[in-house]
């Protein structure tokens, strides 16, 4: 076989390099990223004052979730292949393994805990929302269905996350006969209808897939210098903070703008800019809190209230009730989060990774290159 020359291994690095660029890799940065908005939903939950919720922002953490699941979900489009009815039922097939079975089994395990609740009645147990729910059968059929979230609160962005997963395949297709021009007219015509009063979270929150579907074609660009992606990224991390308060002031659609517009900074700075937060999202701890991000999303909550309800059942109860509320809470927050870690471990290794892979093996592409090759 004949040796490619100097000049031909310049062509094939230089196209390699071209669909490099074109064709940009989803990173473990972001994955570590999606790993500490996680991290930020649990401190939300355990810190009830408005203030601490400026560091953890469990709002920004969830736009954040959209926004970088709008910019992977657009790579993994961008890569399709066939025809347009193939790459959106192959789509949808991936998302609903990726999605539907570990939110089934924490919201079962969820209604298994709150028919059982070992710690109803009095004392510490009325600190818990599952002491006093009532739902009728058909709301706790709703629950596993995205129609209903009184069991787990925090599921309400997954009904969001399908819709996103409906639409963002129709949007890309869309896409590829607009211009860049057209393409910001239609991410500025959805933040518009954003804006416009409604009862469902799905209408406010759309725009926020599509605009982390655009930063890939951002990322084409010519790239800025060093210096102008750390004022970027240093504005755009100031901003997810202070959107809580800002919203206080200007309203909560402002508030969740100022949120997706600086998620897509802080996600274009780290894919574009190579930013790691410094160091942060390349620590192996925050790269295992990206992994299993999307279980200790579903299981926190459970795991919180048992660990708060044990905590207050122990002969520490003493210590935490003459101790200040801050320094309860943080400690009740370093207690908890290697429980909420573990939880979530077990669940993406038992129930979220097995069935990823089930959806693949025995999914539309599988038969599709079964087909191929007979």
């Amino acid at each position: 076989m004949a040796q490619p020359n100097a000049l031909g291994m310049a062509e094939l690095t230089a196209t390699a390099s071209s669909r490099q660029r074109t064709n940009p890799v989803f990173s473990v940065k972001l994955e570590a990223l999606r790993g500490l908005a996680a991290l930020m939903v649990v401190g939300h939950h355990t810190f009830l004052d408005p203030w601490s919720h400026i560091l953890f922002n469990g709002s920004a953490a969830v736009t954040l979730f959209f926004v970088l699941s709008g910019y992977v979900l657009g790579l993994s489009l961008r890569r399709g292949y066939g025809s347009r009815l193939k790459q959106f039922c192959l789509f949808l097939w991936n998302r609903v393994f990726r999605i539907y079975p570990a939110y089934f089994v924490t919201t079962l395990v969820f209604w298994i805990y709150w028919q059982w609740y070992p710690f109803r009645g009095g004392g510490p147990g009325l600190l818990s929302f599952f002491a006093n729910m009532h739902l009728t059968r058909l709301q706790q059929i709703e629950n596993f269905l995205f129609l209903h979230q009184a069991i787990n609160h925090v599921t309400w962005s997954l009904k969001v996350e399908m819709v996103g997963s409906v639409v963002l395949p129709l949007l890309h297709f869309l896409s590829r006969k607009l211009r860049w021009r057209g393409s910001i007219l239609l991410l500025a015509a959805m933040i518009l209808l954003s804006f416009v009063p409604s009862s469902g979270n799905s209408r406010q929150c759309l725009y926020m897939f599509y605009l982390g579907y655009l930063i890939a074609d951002i990322e084409r660009l010519p790239k800025f210098a060093g210096r102008a992606y750390s004022m970027i990224l240093c504005m755009a991390i100031v901003l997810i903070l202070a959107a809580n308060y800002l919203g206080t002031i200007a309203g909560s659609r402002f508030e969740l703008f100022v949120e997706a517009v600086s998620a897509a900074g802080i996600i274009l700075c780290i894919q574009s800019g190579g930013s790691s937060l410094g160091g942060i999202l390349d620590h192996r701890w925050t790269h295992f809190a990206g992994r299993v991000s999307y279980s200790i999303y579903l299981s926190h909550w459970l795991t919180l209230d048992i660990a708060s309800q044990l905590l207050y059942r122990t002969p520490a109860q003493t210590f935490f009730q003459h101790c200040p509320v801050y320094l309860a809470l943080w400690l009740k927050l370093l207690v908890s989060m290697p429980f909420v870690l573990l939880v979530a471990a077990a669940v993406y290794y038992w129930i979220e990774l097995p069935f990823i892979r089930l959806g693949k093996t025995h999914g539309p592409a599988a038969r599709w290159r079964t087909a191929k090759a007979l």
